[in-house]
This record gives structure tokens, C-alpha cells and sequence, in this order.
């Protein structure tokens, strides 16, 4: 992609099970391969993708949480796991609660869209997946939250 579109900037990848010969072929293509874990707290000075399907939660409410500044998450597009997914299935385990208070509060300035499966042969590859858009109106403010332990 990065080639067909020279407005694309810098593309940085990071999983925790990338190969060298994963990573070589990625390098090839012209793009960075991270060597440390950031546990998802990249602070975005310029719009951005993250492309993080079926993370732990933890990892959403790190960028979150990196990020929890408006100027900040209006640059931010996410393909992950559904946050509303995570609202409907919160459960009285503090483990998990805290680990999704942060996805919760986002929201409300969430613009969510659902990945419609059109067949069976990709739903594992993308079940309970979503795009987000930041976007809080104007004079919005972030929810002030208390530290979450991490």
C-alpha cells in the first residue's frame, strides 16, 4: 500500500510472534519492524492506524490510556475488538473491570463500525471485530479517571 500511496508515512509493525524471516519479508516491504514491546502505549503525534485485532483489552486501554488527550485520539483509527462488545460483557471480576474502564469511558466519543461477515470461511479471522473513530465534539471533555493499577 505504502507504495501505490505516497501520502502514506511511516509504517511500523510490532507482534510479540513475528519470525526473523516474518520480520525480514515486512522489511522488505519497506516498513520498520519495532524490537521493543511498547504494551501499546505509543503516544500519536500524527494521525495514525493501529491495526490490533483480537488484543487483550489491556492493550486497547494502554493506547487509551497514552492517548487520553482529544487532540490526541482525533488522530487515532483502531481495527480491533469491539468496544462495545467489552460495555456488554463486563462482569463483576475487578481483573476485568479495571482492564476495560478505560474502553468504556472512550465511548461515548467512539464512532464504532462492525465487521459484517458475508461468509463463515472469515469469521474467526474477524468475529467481535470493529473500526474506531475518535471523535469528540466540540468542547468535549475526557472523563478525568482514577489510575487503573498499570
Amino acid at each position: 500500500m505504502k507504495r501505490e500511496f505516497d501520502w502514506f508515512g511511516d509504517i511500523e509493525v510490532f507482534d510479540p510472534i513475528l519470525s526473523a524471516t516474518e520480520s525480514s519479508v515486512i522489511e522488505s516491504l519497506g516498513c520498520t519492524v519495532l524490537s521493543v514491546n511498547e504494551q501499546a502505549r505509543r503516544e500519536v503525534l500524527k494521525p495514525t492506524l493501529f491495526f490490533m485485532p483480537h488484543c487483550e483489552a489491556n492493550l486497547y486501554s494502554n493506547l487509551l490510556q497514552a492517548n487520553w488527550r482529544i487532540d490526541r485520539l482525533s488522530r487515532i483509527v483502531l481495527f480491533g475488538n469491539s468496544f462495545q462488545m467489552y460495555e456488554q460483557q463486563v462482569i463483576l471480576d475487578e481483573k476485568v473491570i479495571r482492564a476495560t474502564k478505560r474502553i468504556i469511558a472512550a465511548r461515548r466519543i467512539t464512532s464504532e463500525f462492525a465487521i459484517e461477515m458475508v461468509s463463515d470461511d472469515y469469521f474467526p479471522a474477524f468475529h467481535d471485530s470493529s473500526w474506531h473513530f475518535f471523535s469528540p465534539g466540540l468542547g468535549s471533555e475526557l472523563p478525568l479517571l482514577v489510575s487503573e493499577g498499570s
